[in-house]
Order: structure tokens, then C-alpha cells, then sequence
């Protein structure tokens, strides 16, 4: 479940998800979670464009406990991928970065069809949508997935808990509205199960 950092080890992040989604500031939170947490670099890589609410987006993250990361472009082969829409794994390019040995963390309410996938993976579901539903934590466009997936990531990597969320989100997002962040929290952090 957990990958265990070497010294010199950098571990990268994809994210995938649509305009609207939150996938972007997941990748800049998960930086900032890794700083909190003690990891000696953190950067966060997104990819930017004209694109609208609802087209697909990328977005990376760089993580190392005990050097620091020179490299500020893409992440070709992911350790960790989130997906936040599974209608994006139809997608070609999404689906090229899917590769053995990646573990993947899905928002899904429904099991997924494991044949669609390399042998050798690792894949957890966490049914963030539902979560941000059931909470309502949503804007104008739609459930915000950010929290709850970086809750269920937490839980399957170690790589920081829900006391280094809490203290991140009062830092970025204030007291009044940690509550209802932390809630989402904890549902991924406690709902993530392995497919």
C-alpha cells in the first residue's frame, strides 16, 4: 500500500481531471502537505492552457524527502496517478501514462474493470464525488474533488496524515471554513479502499 521513500528518491504525481474539477489546486495542496509533513522539496507543475470547465487537464506534482528537485517539467512516468473523472481514462494519452508498477487513485462510486489496465498496478477507489454530494462541498460547477482525493491519498501512501491536512487547509483556506474541509478529509482519508 505504502511506498517506501529512498534518500535520494523522487516521487511524481499526474493528476487528471477536467476544467472545474480542482485537480490543479490538488497538485499545488500536495506540495504544500509535503513541506508541512518534512520533505526536503515539493513543487507543483501545472499545465495551464485556453481551456474551459469540463475539457481535460493535467496537472503534477514533485515530491523528495531528502534532495532537492531540479527538474520543473512534466512527469512522463508517474509513481501515483489521481484520476478524477473516469471518463477520462478513455482518453489516449490518459490511458499511455497508466503504466506497471503505477499506483492509481480513481473517484469512483463503482468498481472499475481491472481488465482495462496493465497487470502490476495498484488501483484504489474513493468515491470523492459522492463525498463532496453528501457534504455539500460544491461551487458553481460542480462537487470540489481536491480534499477528499488528497485525504484518500494520504491514507494509501503515509505520505502525511489528517493533522498535517488540518493544519494546511486552516493555513490556505482559514479557520472559518476548515470544518467543512476537514470533513471531506476524513471521509476520503476513512472511505479509500482498494479495488
Amino acid at each position: 500500500m505504502k511506498k517506501n521513500l529512498t534518500d535520494n528518491e523522487i516521487v511524481e504525481i499526474t493528476y487528471h481531471g477536467r476544467g472545474g474539477q480542482t485537480a490543479i489546486t490538488a497538485s499545488q495542496l500536495l506540495a504544500q502537505l509535503a513541506f508541512e509533513k518534512g520533505f526536503k522539496d515539493a513543487i507543483a507543475i501545472p499545465i495551464i492552457g485556453a481551456e474551459r470547465r469540463g475539457a481535460p487537464i493535467q496537472a503534477f506534482t514533485k515530491i523528495s524527502k531528502n534532495k532537492p528537485i531540479k527538474t520543473y517539467d512534466s512527469v512522463v512516468n508517474p509513481d501515483y496517478i489521481m484520476v478524477f473523472d473516469t471518463s477520462l481514462l478513455e482518453i489516449p494519452r490518459v490511458k499511455e501514462t497508466i503504466k506497471e508498477g503505477v499506483t492509481l487513485l480513481i473517484n469512483s462510486a463503482k468498481p472499475i474493470d481491472l481488465s482495462l489496465f496493465p497487470k502490476n498496478l495498484k488501483i484504489y477507489l474513493v468515491d470523492a464525488t459522492g463525498i463532496c454530494i453528501n457534504r455539500g462541498f460544491m461551487h458553481s460547477s460542480g462537487p470540489i474533488l481536491n480534499i477528499p482525493m488528497l485525504g484518500a491519498f494520504g491514507k494509501i501512501t503515509g505520505y502525511y496524515d489528517l493533522k498535517i491536512m488540518e493544519k494546511v487547509l486552516k493555513k490556505e483556506f482559514g479557520e472559518n471554513r476548515l470544518e467543512k474541509n476537514m470533513s471531506v478529509a476524513n471521509d476520503g482519508y476513512e472511505s479509500v479502499r482498494e479495488a
